[in-house]
């Protein structure tokens, strides 16, 4: 993961010319694909394509689809502030529906202590999506703007899914930060050290995603919070499996790595369950070689099931936006 991602967790701590994707096959015809709205990095060739790492081949979106709609559980992975991904999360998710499922979706943006007005608002309103935003008070979470995460809400809700939170209330990840796991967390494993080239990789990805700015003695507590995180999610999704058959997971692209996100932790939780990682990344001018994407995740392989490759986002020098952010907590 790279700023534009980690630098979410810190957040959490501290915060109180348009191109159409590659053509659909005749029976994905009652819904086009979406047309890219961003544009930066679009002429890469990679640009609209799906990949799959372990296997190094391209596949078309309908055969995506169909891998989709066969799992138990599909994790979307994005980058949080790319409209793209997130119009990808609720076209896929209106795929997985069409097979007849009705998954429990649980999204990263929602934690524990909202759970209490999501569950509120969904009873009064069981097919309203725009109002829930206002109802959890999203504009005080940090998050981009609910308009990017209402597609893909109003999906689920319409398509007969229930929501679920799928994160951690900022008061224990600060907790867990400082060391200090609260007992009804302790489920969570954070006391069981991971191995020590695990470990290792995680600091440093810690470090490089908050651009070199992290106290040093800080870095170890951010691993536990992501830890924490991937943890939470994973039994979201396993309790969607068991309540409904099948789950859909909306998160950060970091948390769906298959090496040690989400799916490491899902597939000891519920071994007999096919989940399907999939992440929508973003290119870069300078590859145009899918496989030397693991790089941006500090890998020589990419850890995902599947990728489809999207243009950038336009976004300010995130390094110097985080700057400027601990200078402020600092004065």
């Amino acid at each position: 993961m790279r700023p534009r991602v980690i630098i979410t967790i810190l957040a959490a701590l501290l915060v109180s010319p348009a191109l159409t994707i590659s053509a659909a096959s005749p029976a994905l015809a009652a819904e086009s694909l979406p047309a890219f709205t961003t544009t930066t990095a679009a002429a890469n060739p990679l640009v609209g394509k799906v990949w799959l790492p372990p296997s190094n081949e391209f596949i078309a979106v309908d055969e995506l689809v169909r891998r989709a709609q066969a799992a138990d559980a599909v994790l979307l992975g994005e980058t949080h502030d790319n409209p793209d991904h997130h119009v990808l999360q609720a076209w896929m998710l209106r795929r997985v529906l069409e097979s007849g499922k009705r998954p429990l979706v649980a999204f990263e943006m929602f934690d524990s202590s909202q759970q209490e007005r999501l569950d509120k608002y969904l009873t009064e309103n069981p097919l309203d999506a725009a109002g829930l935003g206002p109802a959890v008070a999203w504009e005080k979470t940090g998050w981009p703007a609910w308009s990017n995460y209402r597609p893909i809400a109003e999906a689920a809700l319409l398509g007969g899914s229930t929501l679920a939170t799928a994160n951690l209330a900022k008061a224990d990840l600060r907790r867990i930060a400082k060391g200090d796991i609260p007992e009804t967390l302790s489920q969570l494993g954070l006391d069981t050290p991971l191995a020590p080239a695990v470990q290792q990789a995680m600091e440093q990805e810690i470090a490089a995603g908050h651009c070199g700015m992290l106290p040093t003695p800080l870095v170890p507590g951010m691993v536990q919070v992501q830890r924490a995180r991937d943890a939470i999610m994973a039994r979201a999704v396993a309790d969607g499996l068991v309540a409904r058959g099948s789950a859909v997971l909306i998160a950060g692209a970091g948390h769906t790595r298959s090496d040690r996100g989400v799916p490491a932790q899902l597939a000891a939780i519920a071994p007999a369950k096919r989940s399907l990682a999939i992440a929508f990344l973003e290119v870069r001018e300078d590859k145009a070689d899918p496989a030397t994407y693991g790089e941006l995740f500090d890998t020589n392989s990419v850890p995902f099931d599947a990728v489809w490759f999207t243009p950038r986002a336009e976004r300010e020098d995130q390094c110097e936006g985080l700057k400027k952010h601990l200078e402020k907590k600092a004065g």
